[in-house]
């Protein structure tokens, strides 16, 4: 695999490296580290088909507002139909063996698991993880991200969907990149944002299918999908979507150079809260340290727990479980 000069990827910042040492790194720049968090190992049956057909997604409106409770209603989607499966399987969790299903939204598939019904009788919440590079806590018959996950949003009403790139590798970068064997160049950003209209377009396919609450949406990503939520969701439909953003080992300021909506206005912000976690070795500290200022600028509460000694992605912190972590601390009651 081709690598950068250490030097220059850290003068340019903008691009992202695997969440797994097993993972192609595109665009590291610097050797695999290790990822804490191992496989649990239980094997999975992820070939059993649910004899549905696809949804894929045509008829979502990315462009249409979100319905941010025109009734009289509790504040949700008052979505029903779920999206159908193209098949299933299972995965072990802290919570049990739970069964996960694999559906597709224009051009995103997605895995997702159901919360344990009858917890509250009241909307269900919704957690999106999307995968740093080469998608390895996505792929396989076992996949780290739902194992890892799926067991605290099952058990606290939360429908839980963890997401592939639209050219299954990399979220930070354009979609037409679907060879992910060489190093992306800095060249390869989605500054269009077409990765960050298909993430509207399965938000938005998800609150039709479900009771979902209006917000805050629980955002989960590791390196390049960090990279994709604060650099090119955010900017674009941060106002539309409130969310609680659990970021691992990555994250950058807009590429746009600035927000495309007044965040400077708190009603928009929406109670949108940021926690970074990273090690001070990260090739991408300055990135992710630029990033912090400048939504902390904007008046975003900002969290940050940085690792002492820890690389990109690397022990001695599990970058995924890390997720799971923010996410029960942001929602506790």
């Amino acid at each position: 695999m081709s690598r950068f000069v250490l030097a220059a990827v850290l003068a340019l910042g903008l691009s992202a490296c695997s969440d797994d040492p097993d993972e192609v790194t595109p665009d590291s720049g610097t050797n695999p580290t290790t990822d804490a968090g191992t496989d649990a190992g239980t094997n999975t049956d992820a070939g059993t088909d649910a004899g549905a057909d696809v949804d894929a997604g045509t008829d979502v409106d990315a462009g249409t507002d979100v319905d941010a409770g025109t009734d009289a209603g509790p504040g949700s989607s008052h979505g029903s139909g779920k999206l159908a499966c193209s098949k299933t399987g299972t995965v072990s969790t802290d919570a049990g063996t739970l069964t996960y299903c694999v559906a597709q939204v224009g051009a995103t598939e997605v895995k997702y698991i159901e919360p344990k019904q009858g917890i509250v009788p009241e909307p269900m919440r919704l957690a999106i993880y999307l995968h740093g590079d080469g998608a390895s806590t996505y792929n396989g018959n076992n996949p780290r991200s739902l194992f890892t996950h799926g067991g605290w949003t099952y058990g606290h009403n939360t429908l839980y969907v963890t997401a592939l790139a639209p050219n299954k590798c990399a979220w930070w970068t354009v979609p037409e990149r679907t060879d992910c064997s060489t190093e992306a160049p800095i060249e390869a950003r989605d500054l269009e944002g077409k990765n960050a209209a298909e993430l509207v377009s399965l938000i938005e396919a998800l609150r039709k299918g479900w009771d979902i609450q209006d917000a805050p949406i629980l955002f989960g990503g590791s390196s390049g999908g960090s990279i994709q939520l604060t650099a090119s969701f955010l900017p674009r439909y941060g106002d539309r979507y409130p969310g609680i953003y659990a970021l691992s080992c990555g994250g950058e300021k807009p590429w746009s150079g600035s927000m495309n909506w007044d965040a400077s206005n708190a009603a928009l912000r929406g109670g949108t809260k940021f926690w970074f976690t990273y090690g001070d070795q990260d090739y991408l500290l300055q990135d992710i340290q630029a990033a912090e200022a400048y939504f902390g600028g904007l008046g975003f509460p900002v969290n940050d727990k940085v690792i002492a000694g820890a690389a990109h992605c690397a022990q001695p912190f599990d970058q995924v479980g890390r997720v799971t972590e923010v996410w029960n601390e942001a929602t506790a009651q």
